[in-house]
């Protein structure tokens, strides 16, 4: 099963290409207020790590490995989001798990969340599942407004060995139920 292209109003998600790397590496590996926010980003920068991110996409089955989608604006790459396959949180280990980054240049404009409504659509549809869950930094003031305006509820707190920071940061866990993902779903 390969990743399919999703559209919204004004965004396409699709799967990454071997063209994506200069932008992943520019707006998200090398630019530290991007990595600071991700436990898995290396900090400084690993140069090659956005290709190895992009090989390992090529053959992915969605159900069981991460699915990352770029996210592209009038065919310009913004930012990346990401399902994992249920098993990444302990907290809430029967769902799948929600994850993004947006360039810096990108944030402010409702980008994050119209990306994430169009993902979350196609994660239930495709693991048949009662819940999506995600986590944050607690001090992410910006991604933890994304979630709540997306209907995710907090259900646990957690730490994650943060790479950039070098050190456990403290993570909300939250919840987004199928019904209340439907009864806040807007058209694609």
């Amino acid at each position: 099963m390969s990743l399919p292209v999703l559209r919204s109003r004004r965004l396409v998600l699709r799967p990454l290409e071997a063209g994506d790397a200069e932008a992943i590496a520019r707006l998200g590996g090398q630019d530290f207020e991007i990595a600071r926010w991700m436990t898995s980003f290396a900090w400084p920068y690993e140069e090659g790590a956005a290709e190895q991110l992009i090989a390992r996409q090529e053959k992915i089955n969605p159900l069981k490995d991460p699915a990352v989608f770029a996210i592209t604006l009038g065919g310009v790459f913004i930012g990346l989001i990401a399902i994992d396959p249920p098993g990444d949180l302990t907290e809430a280990a029967e769902c799948p798990t929600l994850g993004y980054w947006l360039g810096r240049p990108f944030q402010g404009f409702g980008y994050t969340t119209e990306a994430a409504q169009r993902v979350l659509g196609w994660a239930f549809e495709t693991h048949r599942c009662a819940a999506v869950a995600a986590r944050v930094y607690e001090e992410n003031a910006a991604s933890r407004a994304v979630l709540r305006r997306l209907g995710f509820l907090p259900t646990a707190v957690t730490e994650r060995f943060a790479r950039p920071l070098n050190r456990k940061v403290r993570n909300i866990v939250v919840r987004l139920d199928r019904a209340s993902f439907e009864d806040r779903r807007l058209p694609a």
